[in-house]
Order: structure tokens, then C-alpha cells, then sequence
């Protein structure tokens, strides 16, 4: 038998590491029965939704700098448009859409507000010849900044030595037996065949409506010729309607209508105009000058239409410009602002009678102060 003679002895510094290895030990096992029972999984998801809760990060929305509009500068981001001309007017982009931007106005007016500001304007003095220049201290508003461009046209028909006077009122019953291409003879041809296709496209029957600017009749010809039951003409002049079309048409003068605006608001299912608008503000038949005259117009007819009710819209369109005092023409910036609370569900032109996908190439084809007529429809919102 072996025996051992010799003891091994632990050092007085192993004696003194043992309790210290011991702690190291039960701390490794306390960490794996930790990780082992679904704790620290708990604990992941409680701090993750912490996390979450406190300091979610921001969806920022389009970045505006991203999408652009052509205008007589070249192509100019939404964002730079946002900064520099919307706010400015009161509006700001909310969907950067293209080629015309979807805005909201930051302070909407009420429509007492609305027409009692076209009242007040009206009632300004004017001078006894429209204007040969803008006002230098209203440049910057009627050109948008800067953004639309400028050109000279000039057109005094306040002192006209022949103004146009209204006519055919008389002869209703001889119009409802024309073609559309006749009838849109008596004002643009071919172009004014687009108010006839856009409401053949979005059909009017026992509708009730109102007409902004006619000195002829041949929109609300077209209007009945699809199916419209009444309509009220706003026109500067005293119309003469043939007696037997008294009961479906009427006229009242502009300050007339506003001063009753509360008995029409909210009631017509859809307005009308062409080449009309664009006059607004500009002084060319004697108005007053007002560089936002025709947005005025455009909350005017949101005030008086039903909601979803239609307007069928003519203006000249192309690149931002006004062409002094002749007219406006209307490009992505200034479609921005006129399209406030509507909503454009179509194009027409006085080529087809369908719709067509109205584009930016389309918009500016005619380069800077070319322009073309068609009729827009939009859907009050």
C-alpha cells in the first residue's frame, strides 16, 4: 500500500481569494438563470416602448425641395413658391401635387368677410382712364414677387369709342338650335367648345346655376343644352332676356349679388365662366385695381356653391403672367391659389369631348405669354 507522507497546504493569499471566487461563481450563476427566464425580455420590451413613447421620431412629411414648377425663372422648388409667394398671400403648400401644388389658405376669411372686402374695394374712387402702368407700390403683389412674369398690353374699354355691349339675349330660342361649334363662334371658337364638352362630361340636368361675366349667352345656351333647370347671370350690364326664357334665366348687376350674397350661399349646384376672371382687378373696363381680384372671385363662387357643387373654369393658361391690363395668364403658381377648396377632377378642350390629362407640357407649349383657353372642372370641397 502507497502512502502519502507529504500534505499539500493552501497558501494565507488562497485562503483569502476563495470568498472572492465563490462571489464570481454564484454572480455567473445568477446572470444565467436571469437570462434564462424570460426577464430580461420583459424588460427589453417595456424599455423599447419607453423609448418609443418619449421620443418617437418625427415623420417628416414631402420635402418640397423635391418638386417643381416651371415658371418664367425656369424651374422654381415648391419650397422656394412655399416661402416666398404663398405665405406671403396667405396660403402654404399642403400636398406638393403637380403641376399645380394643392394649398390651404393659413387664415381662411368668412365669406362675410369675403364679400364685404369686394364691396368696400368697389366703392373706391377710380381714375377716369384705367392705368398705363401697376402702381409701384403694388408690383410685388400683382406680379407674385416677382414669379409671373410682365408684359404691356393695354386696353382702355372703359372709355371705349365702340365698348362691347351685350347682344343675343333676345334670340335665346334661335341659340338652343345651334351647334356647339356655332355657338362657341359667338365667342372663341374651337376654344369655347371646352365649356360644352365639360358639361356634357359632368351633366347638369335639373341643376340650378350661376354664370360669373356674359356678355352673350351662348354658356348659359350650352348650360341648358345639358340639361340645366335655372340660372343666374352676374353681369355688369343689364341684360334684355327673351321673354320666354325668363322663367329658366336671370341676370343682377355685381354689386347687387354681393350685397344679397346671404340669400345665395351655399345654394347653386354649379357656376360658369369663361375668359372672365382674369379681368379681375386689372382696371381694363374700369374697375378698380386689386392684385388679388381674382382670387377674390374664386372664394366669391366657393361661398355660393353647394359643397361638391361645380365650376366650370375658362382662363387663359400657360406660364405664370400678366400681360398689363389685358389680362392674366395662368400658370402653376397662381392655379395654386385660384384652386384653393376645390377640387380639379377634369380638362377639357374644345377639340374632343372627353377629359384629357392636363400636364405640365401641355401648360407651358406656348412659351412665355403663349396661351390657350380650355375649361377646367372643379368639385367644391
Amino acid at each position: 500500500m502507497l502512502r502519502l507522507t507529504n500534505t499539500t497546504r493552501l497558501t494565507p493569499f488562497c485562503m483569502r481569494m476563495i470568498p472572492i471566487i465563490a462571489v464570481i461563481i454564484l454572480l455567473c450563476i445568477t446572470f444565467f438563470v436571469f437570462k434564462s427566464s424570460g426577464i430580461e425580455k420583459y424588460q427589453e420590451r417595456t424599455d423599447q416602448h419607453h423609448y418609443y413613447r418619449n421620443s418617437r421620431p418625427v415623420v417628416a412629411g414631402p420635402d418640397l425641395n423635391e418638386y417643381s414648377v416651371r415658371t418664367h425663372k425656369g424651374y422654381v422648388s415648391l419650397s422656394e413658391l412655399n416661402e416666398k409667394v404663398y405665405k406671403s398671400f396667405g396660403y402654404e403648400v399642403s400636398v406638393p401635387t403637380l403641376p399645380v401644388p394643392t394649398l390651404r389658405m393659413i387664415n381662411e376669411p368668412t365669406c362675410a368677410v369675403v364679400f364685404s372686402e369686394w364691396l368696400r374695394i368697389s366703392q373706391e374712387p377710380q381714375p377716369d382712364i384705367p392705368p398705363k402702368k401697376i402702381p409701384v407700390m403694388q408690383t410685388d403683389e400683382f406680379l407674385m414677387n416677382g414669379y409671373a412674369a410682365l408684359d404691356a398690353w393695354y386696353l382702355n374699354d372703359k372709355n371705349a369709342a365702340y365698348p362691347d355691349k351685350p347682344r343675343n339675349w333676345d334670340r335665346i330660342s334661335e341659340l338652343m338650335k345651334m351647334s356647339k361649334t356655332d355657338l362657341a363662334d359667338l365667342a372663341y371658337p374651337v376654344e369655347s367648345v371646352s365649356m360644352f364638352h365639360a358639361m356634357a362630361g359632368n351633366r347638369l340636368d335639373g341643376k340650378s346655376g350661376v354664370v360669373i361675366g356674359s356678355m352673350q349667352p351662348w354658356v348659359e345656351v350650352m348650360a341648358l343644352k345639358n340639361g340645366a333647370r335655372k340660372i343666374l347671370t352676374v353681369e355688369y350690364n343689364s341684360l334684355e332676356i327673351q321673354q320666354e326664357f325668363q322663367d329658366m334665366l336671370s341676370s343682377i348687376l355685381p354689386v347687387d349679388f354681393v350685397k344679397r350674397w346671404q340669400e345665395y350661399a351655399d345654394s347653386f349646384d354649379f357656376a360658369a365662366s369663361f375668359s372672365s376672371i382674369e379681368h379681375s382687378g386689372l382696371g381694363r373696363y374700369g374697375d378698380p385695381l386689386d392684385p388679388i381680384g381674382d382670387l377674390r372671385e374664386m372664394l366669391k363662387i366657393k361661398c355660393i356653391l353647394k359643397k361638391g357643387g361645380l365650376l366650370f373654369l375658362g382662363v387663359p393658361f400657360g406660364t405664370d403672367a400678366i400681360q398689363y391690363n389685358a389680362h392674366r395668364i395662368y400658370g402653376s403658381v397662381r392655379l395654386g391659389m385660384m384652386f384653393y377648396g376645390f377640387e380639379w377632377i377634369g380638362t377639357f378642350s374644345g377639340v374632343t369631348d372627353e377629359a384629357f390629362e392636363f400636364n405640365s407640357g401641355q401648360l407651358h407649349h406656348k412659351g412665355l405669354f403663349g396661351l390657350t383657353q380650355h375649361t377646367m372642372v372643379l368639385r367644391k370641397l
